[in-house]
C-alpha cells in the first residue's frame, strides 16, 4: 500500500510532464497559437475602427462582441490544436509507443486532456483579453468603448477565453474519436456548419434547438447582451459547452480501449 501511495503520484507527474513536453516540442502548436491571436487582434482592431456609428442600435450593441469578432475564426485553431494534440501521434505511429510505456490509454487520454485544455485555457483568456483591450482601444476614438469594470463585460471576456478552452477540447476528443488528422480537422470545422444546419431543418426562430448548438452557448457566454440578441442565458451555455466536450471525451475514452493503435 506504502509503495503504491508514492508511486502514483511520481507516475502522474511523470505522465503530465511526458505530455507537456510533446505539446510544446510540435511546431503546429506555437503556429496554430500565433496566428490565432493575430487573427483576434487585428479583426478585434479592424471591426472597431470601422464601425459606423450613424448605423448603430444601440438596444442590440455590444462593444464587447465586437472587439471579441476575431474569435468566431480563433476557435478554429484551437480547435485544430486540440485535434493535433492527438491525431498527430496516431499519424506517425507514436501513440504506440505512448501506449506501451504506460498501458493505461485512459491516463494517456486524461493527461493529454490536462496538459492540453491547460494551454487552452491560458491562450484562450491571454487572447481574449488583448483582442479586447485592443478593440476598446479602436472604439475608444469613438466613445464607443467600455472597460472590465462594466456590468458583465469582464464576465464576457472571461467567457470568450474559456470558450476556447471548450474548443480545444472538442478537438482533442473529436482527434481522438476519429485518428486521422484530416478528418478530425473536417470535424472541428463543423463548428461552423452546426448552426446553417439548424437554421435549415428548424426555421422557426422561437425553437429551442439552437440554445444546444456550440457556436450560439459560446456566443452567449461572451456576449453582454445576450438576453437581446435570444442566446440562451449564460448559465445554459456554460452546461452546454461542457457537455459538448465531457460527452466526446467519454466516447473517446470508451473507444480507446476497444481499438488498435
Amino acid at each position: 500500500m506504502t509503495a503504491t501511495t508514492v508511486t502514483l503520484p511520481t507516475r502522474v507527474a511523470d505522465l503530465l510532464a511526458s505530455e507537456w513536453i510533446k505539446v510544446r516540442s510540435v511546431r503546429s502548436t506555437y503556429l496554430a497559437l500565433i496566428v490565432a491571436a493575430a487573427a483576434a487582434l487585428a479583426i478585434g482592431v479592424f471591426s472597431g475602427a470601422t464601425v459606423n456609428t450613424a448605423h448603430i442600435d444601440f438596444t442590440t450593441f455590444d462593444p464587447v462582441d465586437l472587439s471579441l469578432s476575431g474569435l468566431l475564426v480563433v476557435q478554429l485553431a484551437f480547435g485544430v490544436f486540440g485535434a493535433l494534440a492527438i491525431s498527430s501521434e496516431h499519424s506517425t505511429g507514436m501513440i504506440r509507443t505512448s501506449f506501451a510505456a504506460v498501458p493505461q490509454r485512459r491516463a494517456v487520454l486524461a493527461a493529454k486532456a490536462a496538459v492540453t485544455g491547460a494551454v487552452g485555457l491560458v491562450a484562450g483568456e491571454v487572447i481574449s483579453f488583448a483582442a479586447f483591450f485592443a478593440g476598446q482601444l479602436a472604439l475608444s476614438g469613438k466613445h464607443l468603448s467600455v472597460t472590465l469594470a462594466d456590468p458583465g463585460v469582464f464576465r464576457a471576456v472571461a467567457g470568450a477565453g474559456f470558450y476556447l478552452f471548450i474548443v480545444t477540447l472538442v478537438g482533442l476528443g473529436l482527434g481522438a474519436i476519429i485518428r486521422h488528422t484530416a478528418g478530425a480537422i473536417a470535424a472541428v470545422g463543423l463548428i461552423f456548419i452546426q448552426p446553417l444546419l439548424v437554421n435549415l431543418v428548424f426555421p422557426d426562430p422561437r425553437t429551442r434547438v439552437g440554445n444546444y448548438v456550440l457556436l450560439w452557448a459560446g456566443q452567449s457566454i461572451s456576449s453582454t447582451r445576450a438576453h437581446v440578441t435570444g442566446y440562451s442565458s449564460v448559465g445554459e451555455a456554460v452546461v452546454v459547452c461542457i457537455a459538448y466536450a465531457a460527452v466526446l471525451l467519454a466516447a473517446a475514452g470508451w473507444l480507446i480501449t476497444r481499438r488498435d493503435a
